[in-house]
């Protein structure tokens, strides 16, 4: 199996994803879902020891945010999610 690439977002560019393991599952360029809604379309409910939020490209880099629905708070994702993100989107 061929690795993936990584993909290349545009300056201020916003995704939702899914993060499971060391894999963004799903992501879409979608921003009038809400991350329920992303959830339920892409796997119906969020998968056990999954992580769901927010990229962001910035002039800094890439970030990626908690999902406020799913965590009840917003901050920066674990590092572990960081990882994952980074190597799958620059």
């Amino acid at each position: 199996m061929k690795p993936t690439e990584p993909l290349e977002l545009s300056d201020g560019a916003m995704l939702l994803i899914i993060v499971k393991g060391d894999k963004v599952i799903h992501h879409s360029g979608n921003l009038l879902l809400s991350h329920a809604e992303f959830v339920k379309r892409k796997t119906g409910e969020l998968p056990e020891g999954a992580w769901v939020g927010t990229v962001h490209k910035t002039k800094e880099g890439i970030v990626a945010f908690t999902s406020k629905t799913f965590y009840g708070y917003e901050q920066i994702a674990p590092d572990w999610v960081l990882a994952v993100v980074r190597s799958t989107f620059f």
